[in-house]
Order: C-alpha cells, then structure tokens, then sequence
C-alpha cells in the first residue's frame, strides 16, 4: 500500500511533465487568496486556453482529488477543473471543500519540485 506521500508524487509526476515551474508555482497563492473554487476557475477559463498550463494544473488536480484515498465523496468521478468546480460549488458540507483545499496545495508543492523551469523545454 502506498501513503499518501507517494500517491502525491505519482499524480505530481505526471501534472509536471505538462506544465512548467513558473504557472505552477503561481497556483497556491491564488488558492490561498481567493480559494480553491476561485482558483479553478481562474485557471480553467475557455476551457483552459487562456492559461493552458495553469489548466493542466488543476485538471491534474481534480482528477487526484476524485481518488478514493480522500474520501471526498462529492468530488468522486472527478475529471477535470470544470466537473470539480461544479461539485464542489453543489456540495452542502464545506468541509469537503476545506479538506480539497488542503491537499490540493499539497499537491501543487510536489509540482512545482518536479515542473521544469519555463525554457527548459518542457513548456506547454
């Protein structure tokens, strides 16, 4: 069984690739400030093509938050920023919300150690 650490760094890993430190590393002040929700929304507009790589962020995030592991019964089925918006925003009990929160910046960290700086190549 793996701990919560290595699921982190798993779903990292793979959000990293697509993304690059700079748009990754902006994410968790704008969660912090505004919240998660505002966040995602920020991050999705047009569907993501405003902030391509801020969208794979939270897309990433979205779909690691729909894992069974967290127990976010609103957020399960998950697949993306728009659908996670959605049932949060639907959800009666804000402590779903709190706990998406919390483990969404925890996620964001591991990203940002693993997105190459922006002009490394791996822009998107």
């Amino acid at each position: 069984m793996k701990n919560l650490e290595q699921i982190r760094a798993a779903a990292a890993v793979g959000i990293a690739e697509q993304t690059n430190k700079a748009d990754a590393s902006r994410l968790p002040a704008l969660i912090i400030a505004n919240g998660l929700l505002a966040a995602a929304s920020f991050a999705s507009e047009n569907d993501g093509s405003k902030r391509p790589a801020m969208a794979v962020v939270m897309n990433g995030v979205a779909k690691h938050l729909s894992n069974d592991v967290f127990a976010i019964r609103s957020l399960a089925g998950c697949e993306n920023a728009g659908d996670m918006i959605r049932a949060l925003s639907e959800c009666p009990d804000s402590s779903d919300a709190q706990r998406a929160t919390a483990e969404a910046l925890a996620l964001i960290g591991y990203v940002k150690r693993f997105a190459a700086k922006q002009g490394d190549g791996a822009e998107v």
